[in-house]
């Protein structure tokens, strides 16, 4: 069945004639395609578990503390293995990696504070009972 056009004059009955084909020259060839790489599951969209890590990391500097951090460090590790084997889509790696990192560094820092106030608190009764002696 063919399309009518209404307002197509040169419509030569419905047909078309081909484009010609380009001349190829003796020596030339097409241009190899380029190599394709198998980078696994290249969706356009992050994965819930990058960023709910990105979440945990951003929430452990404003108000969790290591209760966050901890998560956001497992969390972020595990998504960034899923993402080097294909598992995961490659959109979420930023994410991953920077809610990982926060996870880390607040960790890090969460394990000194403690340590200093354990320090503090020990000097503190060590104050206490030098006092007591005197």
């Amino acid at each position: 069945m063919q399309a009518k056009f209404l307002y197509d004059q040169d419509n030569n009955g419905g047909t078309y004639p081909t484009p010609p084909s380009q001349p190829q020259s003796p020596g030339l060839s097409t241009p190899p395609s380029p190599p394709s790489y198998n980078t696994g599951n290249t969706g356009g969209s992050a994965s819930s578990n990058s960023i709910i890590a990105l979440v945990l990391g951003i929430l452990s500097w404003i108000m969790c503390g290591i209760l966050a951090a901890i998560p956001a460090w497992i969390i972020g590790k595990k998504e960034v293995n899923a993402i080097d084997e294909g598992r995961s889509p490659a959109a979420g790696r930023t994410m991953a990696v920077i809610g990982m990192w926060l996870g880390i560094i607040q960790t890090i820092l969460g394990i000194l504070a403690i340590i200093a106030l354990v320090i503090l608190f020990a000097l503190g009764m060590l104050g206490g009972i030098l006092d007591s002696l005197n």
